[in-house]
C-alpha cells in the first residue's frame, strides 16, 4: 500500500533525493577542498565516495516503488509513444480487441442478469424452490413446478426446515389508475411473501399474513416502484389510493422496495395481490382452498445452519404421511389402484433459489451459455489475431531488440515490455468495447423470446432486463480485458525470451525460422477457430430454416389474431359468452374480412388447454400423456385453412344448449388417430376428458383434422377440438383482405363499438406470432452468424497482417 501511495507522491520525491543527494555531495566537496585538493578534484573525490548519483537514485526508487510497477509505468510510456507512431497497426489491434470483448461483455451481461444474479432479498442464498416430483392428482393452470395455496400454508408450518414458506402465481390483470385499462401483470401472493424474502416498503407497508386471513376480505394491494413512478408520477400521497383490478377496486397500502422487481426475471409484476382475492382476480376461480388445485409456486427461506439436503430428506416422513391423510379426505378424486401408487410414490425436491423462479431462465439457460461460448471462441479469435500482428511487428522491431539485447537487457525484461503492449492494446479495446456494450445488450434484449403482454412497468419488454453497465460487469470486462492482453502477449513474450544475441544478429537480415512457424501455428489456429463459429452458425441457421418450411401447418399470410376477456372487464360468464359472439358477428360483416372464428386458447404460445383422455372404442383405455385441448367454432378450421381430413366439421347440432356443460361432439388430429385409435375408424368413437375410472366417454368423434401446429412449431402433439364455449373470454382469428397489420384500427373500432372499455390483448399477424414462437431459434442463428462474420473479418485481417 506504501508503494501505491508513494505512486502518485513521486515528483516530490523525487525532489526531495536530489536537494539531499546535492546537499550531501556538496558537503563531500567542501571537506576534500579543505585538505587542500583542488575543487575539480574534490568533485570528483566526493562523486567517488558516494558511488555514483544514478545508482543512488535507483536504489532508492526501488524502496519507494516496486520495481516491477516502476517499469511497468516506464514500459507503458514507452508503449504509448510507439503505438502513436504505428495508427494503422494500433487501430487495428484495437478494433479486433474491442469487437472480442465487447461482444463477450454484451453476452456476460445478459448471462449474469439472466441466469446467474441474485435476487436482492436477505440472503437469497437460503431460498429453495419446493417442488413435488410425481402425480399430484390434481388439476391446475400455470407454467411449472406448482402445487396448491393449501399445501403452501402446510409446508410454512414445518418450522424445524423452514423459517417461512410462501407461494405466488403470475397473472394478467385489467388495470386501471382511472382512464383506460390495460393488461398488466400482477403476482398473486400469500401474506408471508414480503417478510420471508425480506423485502421492505418505499413507502406504507407491505402485505403480511393479516391481510391474506379471509377470502375477500382484504381488497389491499402494494405496487411496484416502477409502476409508482411511470403511471402515478411519483406521487407521494400513493398510499390510499384505488386502481381497477378486473373492476375490482384494490386499496394501494404500499410502494415496493426500489430494487425488487419480484421473483421471476422475465416477468415484472405492476402489483401484488393477496391470495385471500383471487376468487376475484381470476375470472371463474373459486378453488383457493382446494388441495387438488396447483397453480403456485413455492418457494421457503431455510433456516440458518439448514442444509438444503437435510431439509429435503426430512421433510419426506411429513409429506408422506400428509399423502395418506390427503387421499382420505372428502372430495379426493376416484383413481385407479395404479395411479394411487404413483400417488404414494410422490416425493418433494428442494432445489436452489437464490436467483428466484423464472420461466425465462429454464427457456434461456441453455442458449444463453451457447451464446456465451461462442463469444469466448471469439474473444480468443481476437486474441489470436492480435498476437499474430503483434509478432509480424516484432520482425520488424529485430534491430531495436538485438540493439536492447546487446545494452544488456535481460530476455525476461523484453518480455515484460511486449507483455505490457498487448496489456494496453487489450485495456484500450475493453474500454471500448464496454462503451458500446449497452448497444449490443439492447439488441440482444429485442431478440429475447418476449412476454405475451406489452406490460406497463416501464421495463424492457416487461422482463426487468437493462443495458446499464453495473460493477459487475465492469469487473467482468476488465478481467476479460487483462485475460485478453496476456492471452496475446504470451507468444511475442515467449518469442523474446528465447531470442538471443547472436541469434538477433544472425536473423537481423530476415526473418528466423522459430517465428514463421509460430506464426504459422497461430494462422492455423485462427481458421479451425473461424471454421468452429462458422460450422456452428450455419446449423443453427439450417435449423431455423427447417423450422420455417415446416411452419404451423396452416397459411399465416392476412391472418391476424387477438384476444378479448370479458370476465376481467367486470362481466359474468353468460354476458362475456354474448359479448364475444355480438364482436363475432360484426367482424365477420366486415367488408375487409374474409373469415373469422373463435378459439378458446391462443395458438403457437407455448401454452394450452391440456388434460389426460379416456377413449372408448372396442376397448375402454386411458391416454398415457396429457392431450393438447381447445374449444373452437365451427369457422375455425375453414378460416385458418386446416383441412378436415375424414368426417365433418362442427354444425349447429354440436352447439351445447344454454346451461349443458359437456360436449355432444370432437375433432381429433391424425396424431391422436395414429397414436391411439391404430388403424381402426375413428368416427364415432367415444371420448371424454380425464382418465380416472368415473370417467365417462360420451362425446362422440365426428371429424378428424391435418396436423398442425398448437403450442410451437417444434412440436408434435395429439390434439382434440370441442364446440365453443368461451367462458367469457375468447382468442379471434381473423383472415383478413390484404395486409393483415392494416386491419388493427378496424378491428379495434369494431371491439370499442360493442364496448369501448374492452381491451384488445396481443394482436399480432400470425406471421409475426410463428416468428415469436420461435424466437430463441432467430436468436441464435441471428447472433451465431453475426459472431461468425466477425470471426471472418477477424481472420481475414490477422491473414493480411501476418502474410504482408
Amino acid at each position: 500500500m506504501r508503494q501505491l501511495v508513494n505512486w502518485f507522491r513521486r515528483k516530490r520525491l523525487e525532489d526531495s533525493l536530489d536537494r539531499e543527494l546535492r546537499y550531501h555531495l556538496e558537503r563531500r566537496t567542501n571537506d576534500f577542498e579543505q585538505t587542500g585538493l583542488s575543487a575539480k578534484e574534490a568533485h570528483r573525490q566526493a562523486l567517488l565516495e558516494l558511488g555514483g548519483v544514478a545508482q543512488i537514485q535507483e536504489e532508492v526508487r526501488d524502496i519507494w516503488l516496486t520495481r516491477w510497477l516502476r517499469d511497468f509505468a516506464y514500459d507503458l510510456r514507452f508503449t504509448a509513444r510507439s503505438f502513436r507512431k504505428t495508427p494503422s497497426f494500433t487501430i487495428t489491434t484495437i478494433l479486433s480487441l474491442m469487437l472480442g470483448i465487447g461482444a463477450t461483455t454484451a453476452i456476460y451481461s445478459l448471462v449474469d442478469q439472466v441466469l446467474l444474479h441474485a435476487l436482492p432479498v436477505r440472503q437469497p442464498e437460503r431460498l429453495v424452490l419446493i417442488d413435488w416430483k410425481g402425480d399430484q392428482v390434481a388439476n391446475g393452470f400455470g407454467s411449472w413446478n406448482l402445487m396448491s395455496y393449501p399445501i403452501c400454508r402446510d409446508l410454512d408450518q414445518q418450522k424445524q426446515f423452514f423459517e417461512g414458506a410462501f407461494c405466488r402465481a403470475l397473472t394478467i390483470v385489467n388495470l386501471s389508475t382511472g382512464s383506460d385499462y390495460r393488461p398488466a401483470e400482477a403476482e398473486i401472493i400469500s401474506g408471508n411473501y414480503f417478510p420471508v424474502l425480506g423485502v421492505g416498503p418505499t413507502l406504507g407497508q407491505v402485505l403480511t399474513n393479516d391481510d391474506d386471513r379471509r377470502p375477500n376480505a382484504n381488497p389491499v394491494a402494494v405496487i411496484s416502484y416502477d409502476f409508482w413512478k411511470t403511471q402515478l408520477g411519483g406521487a407521494v400521497d400513493v398510499v390510499g389510493r384505488k386502481v381497477l383490478v378486473n373492476r375490482h377496486p384494490l386499496t394501494i397500502i404500499g410502494v415496493a422496495a426500489s430494487t425488487f422487481q419480484g421473483i421471476d426475471v422475465g416477468h415484472v409484476p405492476s402489483l401484488w395481490i393477496p391470495a385471500s382475492m383471487a376468487t376475484e382476480i381470476i375470472p371463474g376461480f373459486s378453488d383457493l382452498h382446494d388441495r387438488r388445485t396447483r397453480w403456485m409456486q413455492v418457494l421457503g427461506r431455510l433456516n440458518p445452519g439448514m442444509t438444503l439436503r437435510e431439509a429435503q430428506s426430512g421433510l419426506q416422513a411429513w409429506f408422506k404421511a400428509m399423502l395418506q391423510e390427503d387421499m382420505g379426505r372428502p372430495g379426493f378424486p376416484v383413481i385407479t389402484a395404479e395411479r394411487r401408487q404413483r400417488f404414494l410414490r410422490s416425493t418433494l425436491v428442494l432445489t436452489a433459489a437464490p436467483q428466484g423462479h423464472s420461466g425465462l431462465r429454464r427457456r434461456l439457460l441453455e442458449p444463453l451459455w451457447v451464446l456465451f461460448a461462442v463469444t469466448a471462441v471469439l474473444l480468443g479469435l481476437a486474441c489470436l489475431n492480435v498476437s499474430g500482428l503483434f509478432l509480424a511487428r516484432g520482425s520488424a522491431r529485430d534491430r531495436e531488440i538485438g540493439t536492447r539485447l546487446a545494452l544488456g537487457a535481460s530476455r525476461g525484461r523484453l518480455g515484460r515490455q511486449l507483455l505490457t503492449d498487448s496489456l494496453l492494446i487489450a485495456l484500450t479495446g475493453g474500454l471500448l468495447g464496454t462503451a458500446v456494450a449497452p448497444l449490443a445488450v439492447r439488441t440482444l434484449i429485442a431478440l429475447l423470446p418476449s412476454n405475451e403482454i406489452a406490460t406497463i412497468s416501464g421495463n424492457a419488454g416487461g422482463t426487468g432486463l437493462h443495458a446499464n453497465v453495473a460493477l459487475r460487469l465492469l469487473l467482468f470486462a476488465f478481467a476479460a480485458s487483462v485475460t485478453a492482453g496476456v492471452l496475446s502477449g504470451l507468444a511475442p513474450a515467449w518469442q523474446a525470451g528465447r531470442r538471443s544475441l547472436v541469434s538477433s544478429l544472425r536473423e537481423r537480415g530476415g526473418m528466423g525460422f522459430s517465428s514463421v512457424r509460430l506464426r504459422k501455428v497461430i494462422v492455423t489456429a485462427q481458421i479451425a477457430l473461424t471454421l468452429i463459429l462458422v460450422v456452428s452458425a450455419a446449423l443453427f441457421v439450417r435449423t431455423l430454416d427447417a423450422l420455417m418450411a415446416k411452419g404451423p401447418g396452416f397459411p399465416t399470410a392476412s391472418l391476424v389474431s387477438f384476444g378479448i376477456d370479458c370476465q376481467r372487464s367486470g362481466y359474468s360468464e353468460q354476458e362475456g359468452n354474448r359479448l364475444i359472439l355480438r364482436i363475432d358477428e360484426a367482424i365477420r360483416h366486415s367488408p375487409i374480412v374474409q373469415a373469422s372464428s373463435l378459439a378458446r386458447f391462443a395458438l403457437l404460445t407455448g401454452g394450452s388447454w391440456n388434460d389426460p383422455m379416456t377413449i372408448l372404442a372396442d376397448r375402454r383405455l386411458a391416454t398415457d400423456r396429457d392431450v393438447n385441448l381447445n374449444s373452437v367454432t365451427p369457422g375455425f378450421f375453414p378460416t385458418m385453412g386446416i383441412k378436415v381430413i375424414a368426417g365433418r366439421n362442427f354444425d349447429d347440432r354440436d352447439m351445447a344448449a344454454p346451461g349443458e356443460r359437456d360436449w355432444r361432439s370432437a375433432i381429433v388430429n391424425e396424431s391422436f388417430v395414429k397414436r391411439y385409435l391404430g388403424g381402426r375408424n375413428p368416427l364415432g368413437v367415444r371420448i371424454c376428458e380425464g382418465s380416472g375410472p368415473d370417467a365417462k366417454p360420451n362425446t362422440e368423434i365426428v371429424g378428424v383434422v391435418s396436423n398442425f401446429s398448437y403450442r410451437g412449431i417444434r412440436e408434435e402433439s395429439e390434439q382434440a377440438y370441442f364446440p365453443f364455449q368461451g367462458e367469457g373470454a375468447a382468442t379471434f382469428y381473423v383472415r383478413v383482405r390484404g395486409r393483415g397489420e392494416w386491419s388493427l384500427q378496424t378491428l379495434r373500432a369494431m371491439v370499442r363499438g360493442v364496448d369501448p372499455s374492452l381491451p384488445m390483448s396481443n394482436f399480432r399477424t400470425l406471421e409475426e406470432q410463428v416468428d415469436r414462437s420461435l424466437s430463441t431459434e432467430h436468436m441464435l442463428a441471428t447472433l451465431s452468424g453475426g459472431f461468425s462474420v466477425l470471426a471472418l473479418l477477424l481472420s481475414l485481417v490477422g491473414l493480411y497482417g501476418v502474410m504482408s
